[in-house]
């Protein structure tokens, strides 16, 4: 089990800065957040790439995630419009291209909320045809596609284990896999091995964070609802090995590095219980 910190906690600060940050407080990677400051996709040029990868070897910090600013924008991959399914199908290529420059391994899609008043097998039909789209480019660029489940209140179309199943069997391309965040498997009262069980090998990627158990805040991981040692021993019990993201963005990026120095203590003595 690796552990990565979010590029989105630090939006404020310039990206190198992130890197020596994550270096200094024992991270092995760090989930790049793809919107200004860090890694807009359209702003990314080779010599832009060139200085990441820079990074990466100085600080000796791997990017195992390259993650879109898609939610509340007009890129909706299961809208009922067909300009803006088209609009995101695009954008994610984008995303692709550049985790393939910066030799990411992974980029995250998410379907974004398509409005009310349409049908769920109507919106389903759209994100199915739009995944395929996004899957089918990102495996001629060696990247896979990480469909990463959102609370209902974010979006009713993928909350749970069950509905990454089905959409990776109707998609049906061997480089779409999914992703477990904590919180909405809380919210919608369903247990963190059920993502395990279902999803297999096909689970390839964890957002950590903790819970009020009711909104879709993802608070400091010494506060909320969750015990996080357990949480972080039952990845360990069902032998994940991959990176787990820590993702604390409710508190406005007001301090972002004094709550990494909160994480990483909690990090470090949970490491330490559990022999990781």
């Amino acid at each position: 089990m690796k552990f990565a910190l979010m590029s989105l906690d630090f939006k404020r600060l310039p990206l190198e800065h992130v890197f020596r940050l994550a270096r200094d407080y024992g991270f092995e990677g760090m989930e790049l957040w793809g919107s200004r400051l860090h890694a807009h996709p359209g702003d990314v040029t080779l010599e832009d790439a060139r200085q990441i990868l820079g990074w990466k070897k100085t600080y000796n910090v791997e990017i195992p995630m390259y993650s879109p600013n898609v939610l509340t924008f007009p890129y909706c991959i299961c809208s009922r419009v067909a300009r803006e399914r088209e609009d995101g199908v695009n954008f994610y290529k984008g995303m692709v291209d550049v985790a393939a420059m910066l030799e990411i391994p992974r980029v995250l899609v998410v379907a974004d909320h398509p409005g009310y008043f349409i049908s769920r097998q109507e919106v389903w039909g759209y994100l199915v045809e739009s995944m395929k789209q996004i899957t089918a480019y990102a495996a001629e660029k060696g990247v896979r596609a990480i469909i990463e489940p959102l609370t209902p209140m974010e979006s009713p179309v993928v909350t749970t284990a069950d509905d990454c199943v089905t959409l990776i069997r109707d998609v049906n391309l061997p480089n779409l896999y999914a992703m477990m965040d904590v919180v909405p498997p809380v919210i919608v009262h369903e247990p963190f091995s059920q993502y395990f069980v279902l999803l297999g090998d096909k689970l390839d990627y964890i957002h950590l964070c903790n819970t009020d158990g009711k909104t879709d805040a993802h608070v400091r991981l010494d506060e909320g609802v969750l015990p996080i040692t357990d949480v972080i021993n039952v990845f360990k019990h069902w032998n994940y090995e991959g990176y787990v993201t820590t993702e604390i963005y409710s508190e406005y990026y007001r301090d972002p590095e004094l709550l990494l120095s909160n994480t990483a203590r909690i990090l470090g003595g949970i490491k330490k219980e559990l022999s990781l």
